[in-house]
């Protein structure tokens, strides 16, 4: 286990998700206005990349605990915190073994991290134990079959096998699965579908950008060698074939789904 926690620092600590992260930051912002996150809650953003959950609930007055595995991406939601002038604690650990009490937490977010934790049933478990009963649990996933579901599948098909107790992400991304996970500790599920879209000159432009950024396309490309450029050609079919644009631009969907748990 501890051999696999270590590639996926690696992996995420690879590329600039800093930057990546900038283009979906309305979903962050989406996540705690949904939440209804005001200035007396506590509230923990899980695995949470540089913040983009963090800050706007910081900026909302609320107390903000960010949690991530990788240090490098902890640091950049420091300095991004400082920028705009908001206070969050930064704590490196695990979304599988969340070092706070019970009941910490009014709040707790994760917007496309925790579903890349392998074991699912402990991750759930653990959001559940550290919010206070009346609490919120509010996740943002990709859907598996939207644009970002077909690209996984694709990577996946390029790279080894996971271990047997790593779940795959994007069942974080259907509705039966989160049920499933959060069980009777639940009192109420609500779930909205929503679609963060990307724009960009052409599918090329950002295929450049895209792949020499997001830390799992270039820990690919470390692993792949030459064989790459395969996985390059069959990530921009996907994207090309979802293009809503008719002019030579990208213009990308990407759906996620949104939770909220309320316990």
């Amino acid at each position: 286990m501890e051999e696999f926690k270590e590639r996926q620092r690696a992996m995420w600590a690879a590329g600039d998700y800093a930057t990546l992260s900038e283009h979906i930051r309305d979903v962050g912002e989406r996540v705690v206005a949904r939440a209804g996150v005001d200035s007396e809650m506590t509230v923990l953003d899980v695995a949470c990349g540089t913040g983009n959950a963090a800050l706007p609930a910081a900026s909302a007055g609320a107390r903000v605990t960010g949690l991530d595995l990788v240090s490098a991406l902890l640091e950049a939601g420091r300095k991004k915190a400082a920028e705009e002038g908001v206070e969050i604690e930064w704590i490196e650990g695990d979304a599988e073994a969340l070092p706070f009490a019970d009941g910490s937490f009014d709040r707790v977010f994760s917007t496309f991290g925790h579903m890349f934790a392998p074991r699912h049933r402990q991750t759930a478990d653990e959001m559940t134990r550290v919010s206070r009963d009346g609490g919120v649990i509010a996740l943002c996933c990709w859907t598996p079959e939207g644009s970002v579901g077909d690209v996984f599948r694709a990577s996946a098909s390029y790279m080894p096998p996971p271990p047997d107790f790593a779940s795959p992400p994007v069942l974080w991304g259907t509705e039966d699965h989160v049920r499933e996970m959060f069980g009777t500790a639940a009192t109420a599920f609500e779930f909205e579908r929503h679609t963060s879209v990307i724009e960009w000159e052409s599918i090329d432009g950002f295929a450049d950008y895209f792949m020499d950024r997001f830390g799992p396309l270039v820990t690919a490309r470390q692993m792949l060698g030459e064989r790459f450029a395969e996985l390059r050609a069959e990530i921009i079919e996907i994207w090309a074939r979802w293009n809503e644009s008719g002019d030579g631009r990208l213009i990308l969907p990407q759906e996620y789904l949104l939770s909220v748990i309320r316990l």
